[in-house]
């Protein structure tokens, strides 16, 4: 479901009353429109996608709509639906993501489009499968929105996700060695790459967005989208899809991105159109040229920000009395400071009085151009504080490192080539959405060496221009931080080192290839064993800190200890079929949960190494969990949340039950025997007293459903060990299949000892 982003002035209703009481206030009342379908939002003809032409906000606060509300919020906590704004759910749609493939979302938080991206991948490939053949990597670089990430997952009930915490353009590439370069290169179907943007299409819904917004900003993230963009096409198999997306209109985040994109990969990416597949999608061409602007110096936020301070109404006043001050006491103006001034910085600064002169143009309210033709508006933006350049070749030396080469339009030749028109651009005023853009490139060729080398090198320059390994640590060098060649961990200081060092590899890619290859066999080896280190996470200096308080290899999965099988494997008659290798625990200490995990996940992932590289945050699904309860001899009970494959491979301590006992089972607290009807209550004191299984009668082998329930067996009564909000979508499921509950009187149960409760799914778990 989609709701529309805030807009009073636009809100789509059918209907309008005002009623005017001159004792009270205005009342409007409106008529909502019914929430229409998107017909692009679909599986195999049915569609899937609604959009509310209600904002967010309104939803929240008007209480007519307080109904409509509450049950998208339990709808939505149940995983039955996910709520997002529509142009959010376009990439994932554009990547066309099949059931059994590999799925990499690099910037993944907060997970809306993962979601929708696991719901395909996470599916069964085939009716006879047990468990998906597909997964999806959802990554961030910030581990609290990776843990984030890990909530909003929660609700899809999937094992066959595998959350990870590094920089994007860090992310690990495993290939085999024989593999690099070769038809067989990559490790993903597909590749989302939505990434961090200065997100100027929102202001729909955030208009306070542009209180921060400022040129100089995007063109800073500029290299970074592009270095996470061509990582993302290194990690994509050959045939696969990458899709380059973001929340921005600016062409310094979208075009100009994709074209420098297309033109390192020279040949191994083209642009596709994926407009043809989507019906009811409006979104306009990709520009092939653009104007390149930044701010003048003086209109940059922190010079604003000091002139605003510099002349508040409180500065402004103090200034005042220490001058009145000085003029009573008869003291003397301080002498000015003599200082030699060359004329280059007497035009410098003449030039930044200029710029400094109120804008004919900076008016309130807004006023739109009167003629739209370059020179026109040429002239308005200079007035407005913008720099303008007309090739790079303009670019002052002192701007060039922010102002680059890859920011200027492609040439006529390259525009033909790159097909800069079949990006889609997703405006506010075309759908009733936000602002979106959105590319579809396909891998048909291994990258070239010299695209590998520039996408390593802006990786390095995304962490200040220094190595990686320098912010990890080695042997014997515990407990020491390690900064860049000037002693500052900042960006911007670093910044010259890699620049210089792309332009040394430009100039000199001939000699660099002949010292590569003279380099002897040891220096070799050590080189990959020093590439044997998981990438860091978020900003730049901080992730070494971190590694010395925190040993992030304790939240590895690892097979779990033998002798834990025999007992659970005889309490529940466990088959011979029950993959045992795909049960792990956390290598943080005692194995207090075991976690299923895919077969996928386990052999393409784990078995190759990943969690070596990466920061692992979780995967895989409680499978069993261990119980501190006296009156049973196990000590794994069997948790809900993974239940549905280990049922399967169950002979023992499974009981079927009827709509009205399988409903009476649904219920928090204590449940005597006689809640239930007679024949499922003598079964039930059959059984000795621990976990087991209730499945409604006619749903035994369909997983996919999950009417299952994990209970608890004491001597006189029963408790239902699932979480609250999955009773909810499992009465959700029941209503849908026409059950309507009786009333059934509550007894009250007296002399119980303290019962283990069980755990809240959609908790995410400390680590």
């Amino acid at each position: 479901a989609a709701a529309k982003p805030a807009d009073d002035t636009n809100n789509a209703s059918n209907g309008e009353e005002t009623s005017n009481n001159d004792d009270g206030p205005i009342i409007v009342k409106k008529t909502i429109a019914p929430a229409k379908p998107i017909p692009f939002i679909n599986s195999n003809g049915t569609v899937l996608g609604y959009q509310l032409a209600v904002d967010r906000r309104t939803l929240r606060r008007n209480k007519s709509l307080q109904p409509l509300h509450e049950w998208l919020k339990v709808q939505s906590d149940c995983g039955h639906i996910t709520r997002q704004e529509t142009v959010s759910m376009i990439p994932p749609v554009v990547l066309n993501v099949k059931e059994g493939m590999s799925v990499l979302d690099m910037c993944a938080a907060p997970g809306s489009k993962t979601c929708q991206l696991l719901e395909v991948a996470g599916g069964l490939e085939n009716s006879s499968d047990s468990e998906p053949t597909g997964f999806v990597v959802a990554n961030d670089a910030d581990p609290k929105r990776a843990y984030m990430l890990v909530h909003q997952l929660r609700r899809m009930n999937s094992p066959a996700v595998f959350v990870t915490s590094c920089d994007g353009q860090y992310f690990p590439i495993l290939d085999a060695k024989a593999d690099k370069g070769t038809e067989k290169e990559g490790m993903f179907d597909r590749v989302l790459c939505d990434v961090p943007c200065s997100g100027d299409g929102t202001v729909r819904k955030n208009p306070g967005i542009w209180k921060q917004w400022n040129q100089l900003g995007s063109l800073a993230l500029h290299p970074l989208q592009l270095s996470i963009a061509l990582r993302g096409a290194r990690l994509t198999h050959v045939g696969g899809y990458v899709v380059y997306s973001t929340c921005s209109m600016n062409p310094m985040e979208n075009e100009s991105v994709v074209a420098e994109l297309l033109r390192i990969t020279d040949g191994s990416l083209v642009l596709e159109d994926p407009r043809g597949r989507m019906e009811g999608l409006i979104a306009r061409p990709g520009w092939s040229t653009w104007k390149v602007l930044r701010e003048s110096k003086a209109r940059t936020r922190r010079a604003m920000k000091d002139r605003r301070k510099k002349n508040n109404p409180k500065m402004m006043e103090k200034k005042k009395e220490w001058e009145e001050k000085r003029l009573k006491d008869g003291e003397e103006a301080p002498p000015a400071k003599e200082a030699k001034v060359d004329e280059n910085q007497k035009d410098e600064e003449e030039k930044k009085e200029d710029e400094l002169a109120p804008s004919p143009y900076d008016t309130k309210p807004y006023v739109p151009p009167a003629t739209w033709d370059d020179a026109a508006l040429s002239e308005r933006t200079t007035s407005l504080g913008f720099v303008e350049y007309a090739s790079y070749d303009d670019v002052e030396p002192d701007w060039a490192r922010r102002v680059r080469a890859s920011c200027f339009p492609p040439t006529e030749e390259e525009a033909k080539k790159f097909e800069l028109e079949k990006c889609m651009r997703c405006l506010p005023q075309d759908m009733d959405t936000g602002g979106f853009f959105v590319a579809l490139l396909k891998k048909v060729k291994p990258l070239s060496k010299g695209a590998t080398e520039r996408m390593n090198l802006l990786a390095k320059e995304s962490r200040g221009g220094v190595e990686v390994n320098a912010f990890l640590n080695k042997p014997g060098d515990e407990g020491k931080e390690k900064k860049s060649a000037n002693g500052k961990e900042s960006d911007d200081v670093t910044m010259t080192e890699s620049s210089a060092a792309e332009d040394k590899t430009d100039t000199e890619p001939a000699k660099a290839s002949e010292d590569e290859e003279s380099k002897p066999e040891e220096e070799e080896k050590k080189e990959e064993e020093e590439l044997i280190q998981k990438a860091p996470t978020g900003k730049v200096g901080i992730r070494h800190k971190m590694q010395n308080k925190t040993d992030t290899s304790k939240n590895d999965f690892i097979p779990c200890d033998p002798s834990i099988w025999p007992p659970i494997v005889e309490e529940y008659g466990l088959s011979s079929t029950f993959p045992k290798d795909q049960f792990m625990v956390r290598a943080s200490g005692e194995a207090k949960i075991l976690y299923f995990i895919s077969k996928s996940v386990k052999k393409d992932l784990i078995d190759h190494g990943i969690q070596d590289r990466v920061t692992v945050i979780n995967s895989g699904l409680k499978g069993f969990e261990r119980s501190s309860l006296k009156d049973t001899t196990i000590s794994y009970r069997l948790a809900q949340e993974g239940i549905q494959y280990v049922i399967p491979h169950m002979t023992k301590r499974v009981l079927t039950a009827d709509m009205d006992d399988f409903f009476a089972c649904v219920t928090e607290g204590y449940l005597q025997f006689d809640t239930f009807s007679e024949s499922f209550q003598k079964r039930l004191e059959q059984l000795t007293s621990g976990s087991f299984i209730v499945i409604l009668e006619g749903y035994e082998k369909d997983a996919s459903k999950k009417m299952y329930l994990s209970m608890w067996k004491r001597t006189n009564c029963v408790n239902c060990f699932v979480a609250k909000i999955e009773m909810e979508a499992i009465l959700s499921n029941m209503r849908a299949l026409g059950f309507v509950a009786k009333k059934v009187e509550e007894k009250p149960i007296t002399g119980l000892e303290e019962v283990e409760k069980p755990a809240i799914s959609g908790v995410i778990e400390s680590l």
